[in-house]
């Protein structure tokens, strides 16, 4: 018997062809075959038929393939590799839907459970693709398929919930569910239940929980909970499903309170507070409110893990319980280590739209210190730890190579915006000392008299100068250093602020030079109108394909300038909380973008 593998790049996956030629087909001798006696009595095709069958299959051309019964009369059971391949799984992996819908009308349902391609049927491929409406077509000419397990073990759902495909992980959950002959075994719904929580397909989970409240005390091979999983994710309220799987958590946690397991509790609530997941914190400590005040094994309680990394939501929130937060400020670790020690530690600061540079990260660290530094006590601020350093003294050392590399980054951008200032500030002046003076009076000029024109001319060189003179001394004070004695303590939120200031006064006085370009050439040349509108259009034009090419930067920009604005709205004027909740809009919007 002969058995024919085609020699793929990847040896698992079937790419489209183009031409035979890129399959490379080559012939080996087997002893294995899934022909049936009837069959095997009947010429077996050559390799070039069964490369042929191959082609057609993955391109989906049935109009050829209707003609391959000539060639054998059972061709679509023929193997055209040495692991079993035939047309069937050629066609469900390429997902080419109409050739499977028309290749059912020849095969019997048997045949879909019998042929295997490397131990998997054809309804097992369907469920790694995702493909569901091939899945209900296999499907419809086999239900029992539904149940036939994968070279692996599992089961065509877990397959696909493996694999990431919530919609067909959720039409294999509804068909299996409706089966009324077999049911999944209980270790098969623990394994769909933890991949499921695993791959987000937090639908399937919760159904599973309110079918099985025990499932709440399982542990994974990792020895995990279900809550434990969740916990250690961010929070991510647009994810489908993910307020209904932590409130079937819970209310299986309440039908099995007594077997939960205290350290359980306690490690998920740790995790909560690593990762930011609020929403399973404030649940967990409404239920438990006992857990508020657990110390992990390092002696470390809530709001030191919130402040070591750096989780801004779990911080207000813990703040927000005032007398909870009076006792664990004055907590102090294994290594001797308050929570002003833990700020100052290098963390990993969540990273904003456009901010990436040294000194955006160090601007961040430096606000964390200074806000961990207002709610401690003042003894607490030279406290040191086990290694003789108080959380100053710490904070510098740990951020010794990213503050000399930030204020050094500053420095460059002021340096060379300085040099652009300084451009500008000598065209805005020769061209103010340069326009002439003559018939201010006269009305011989586009939509205004020349004295309004002369106006427009020296209000705009007038204000962009001095606006232009101003980002000069902020570029200057950025150069500058601050504090000649101590340079380690140079404050690099403080240059940024000065760099940010002085690229806003920088623009405006550029977008003021426009006008005055625009106010000298009437003055000077005698224009139409169209030719003002021209001008404005190719300004309109420039600016709008500038934003567009440097949108990430001018996002940058903006957030630096509102970056002020971003701790909670009761902590600022009425009047700035609308403006509090349009920066939360444009960070949303902008992360999004990004």
């Amino acid at each position: 018997m002969m058995k024919v593998s085609p020699q793929i790049s990847n040896s698992d996956a079937i790419t489209k062809p183009e031409n035979g030629t890129e399959l490379n087909i080559v012939i080996h001798h087997t002893e294995n075959s899934q022909l049936l006696p009837l069959e095997r009595s009947l010429p077996e095709p050559d390799e070039t038929q069964k490369r042929r069958i191959y082609i057609t299959a993955a391109s989906g051309n049935w109009s050829e393939a209707s003609s391959y019964y000539k060639m054998h009369p059972y061709w679509w059971r023929i193997p055209l590799n040495g692991v079993g391949t035939t047309a069937i799984h050629v066609a469900v992996s390429m997902e080419q839907t109409t050739f499977v819908k028309e290749l059912m009308h020849c095969m019997d349902k048997e045949d879909l459970e019998n042929y295997k391609a490397e131990g998997n049927t054809a309804f097992c491929l369907a469920a790694m693709t995702g493909n569901v409406e091939i899945a209900k077509i296999l499907f419809c000419k086999n239900p029992r398929l539904l149940w036939i397990r994968d070279q692996n073990h599992m089961l065509p759902i877990e397959i696909a919930s493996s694999a990431g495909h919530i919609p067909m992980t959720k039409f294999l959950f509804r068909k299996t569910s409706e089966d009324p002959h077999h049911n999944l075994s209980f270790p098969d719904i623990v394994k769909l239940f933890f991949l499921t929580i695993n791959n987000n397909i937090y639908t399937i989970t919760s159904k599973l929980l309110d079918s099985e409240p025990k499932l709440v005390t399982v542990e994974n091979e990792e020895r995990l909970t279900a809550l434990q999983m969740l916990a250690q994710c961010s929070l991510c309220e647009e994810t489908i499903g993910y307020r209904e799987i932590v409130d079937s958590v819970f209310k299986g946690m309440e039908k099995q309170k007594d077997t939960i397991n205290h350290a359980q509790l306690s490690k998920a609530m740790f995790d909560a507070a690593k990762s930011g997941n609020t929403n399973i914190l404030e649940l967990l400590l409404k239920y438990h409110p006992d857990l508020l005040f657990e110390v992990n094994s390092s002696n470390q309680s809530l709001l030191h893990i919130a402040i070591l990394h750096r989780q801004k939501s779990v911080y207000k929130l813990i703040l927000s319980k005032r007398g909870a937060k009076n006792i664990m400020t004055k907590l102090v670790d294994s290594e001797h280590n308050t929570v002003l020690h833990l700020a100052g530690k290098m963390g990993q600061p969540e990273k904003k739209p456009g901010f990436s540079t040294n000194h955006v990260l160090m601007s961040s660290e430096e606000k964390w210190f200074q806000d961990v530094e207002k709610i401690v006590p003042p003894a607490m601020k030279t406290m040191k730890n086990k290694d003789g350093l108080t959380p100053k003294g710490l904070f510098y050392l740990t951020h010794e190579i990213l503050h000399k590399e930030s204020i050094s980054g500053l420095q460059t951008m002021a340096n060379t915006l300085l040099v652009v200032a300084t451009l500008i500030i000598s065209l805005g002046i020769t061209g103010g000392m340069t326009i002439p003076i003559a018939d201010i009076n006269h009305r011989n000029t586009p939509f205004f008299s020349r004295k309004i024109w002369y106006t427009f001319f020296f209000m705009s060189i007038a204000f962009g100068t001095c606006l232009c003179v101003s980002s000069m001394f902020f570029y200057a004070s950025v150069i500058l250093p601050v504090c000649w004695s101590k340079a380690e303590e140079e404050s690099v939120r403080l240059r940024q602020t000065k760099l940010v200031f002085g690229n806003v006064s920088l623009f405006a006085s550029l977008a003021l030079m426009f006008p005055a370009l625009t106010c000298g050439s009437v003055l000077i040349f005698e224009l139409s109108n169209w030719i003002l509108y021209f001008i404005c259009a190719l300004g309109l034009i420039i600016l709008v394909v500038h934003l567009t090419l440097d949108y990430n930067r001018w996002i940058g920009i903006v957030c630096s300038v509102l970056s002020y604005l971003e701790d909670a709205p009761s902590d600022r004027p009425i009047m700035l909380r609308p403006i509090c909740k349009i920066y939360q809009l444009f960070l949303t919007f902008a992360k999004k973008k990004a």
